[in-house]
């Protein structure tokens, strides 16, 4: 499987999820410079979607938001955690909207986000009329391994 792992704001393209799923699967995970680059992030990651045969979109917080609306573009499916789709104060990368939606997006929810409200993101993707099953976790706007891994592999056996 190859899978284009896209990390949140805050983080980086390295990470102990990064290296176990690079254990069993091909995974691009680019640098994402949402400060300085954020007009090209989602050219650059089409460019990727273009070149290669992507299987999953896996994004977290803002790599949530560009990996809902590349799922939605390449009709690949993703797994999202705490993606930030609904309108806050951050300036996010311009995307390439579409309508109509018909890929299956897995969306797992920290239910103590105060960064990504989960009610706001489950509004979102009803207002678009998205597919979409959801999962609440304990946790906040971090996604422990733990956790990453159980829904990672609950997608697999599907």
């Amino acid at each position: 499987m190859t899978i284009l792992y896209l990390h949140g704001l805050m983080s980086r393209n390295i990470s102990d999820k990064i290296d176990w799923l690079k254990e069993a699967h091909a995974v691009f995970h680019p640098l994402l410079n949402y400060e300085n680059n954020s007009e090209n992030i989602f050219s650059d990651l089409k460019k990727i979607c273009e070149e290669t045969k992507v299987d999953l979109i896996i994004g977290s917080s803002m790599g949530g938001h560009l990996g809902y609306h590349l799922s939605n573009l390449f009709k690949i499916p993703s797994l999202l955690f705490n993606p930030s789709l609904e309108r806050n104060n951050i300036r996010k990368p311009p995307v390439e909207m579409v309508s109509n939606e018909s890929i299956l997006h897995t969306i797992v929810l920290g239910v103590h986000d105060d960064v990504v409200i989960p009610s706001q993101t489950i509004n979102y993707l009803k207002s678009k009329e998205a597919n979409f099953i959801h999962t609440f976790e304990e946790n906040g706007h971090r996604t422990p391994f733990i956790i990453f891994k159980k829904h990672f592999e609950i997608l697999q056996s599907r």
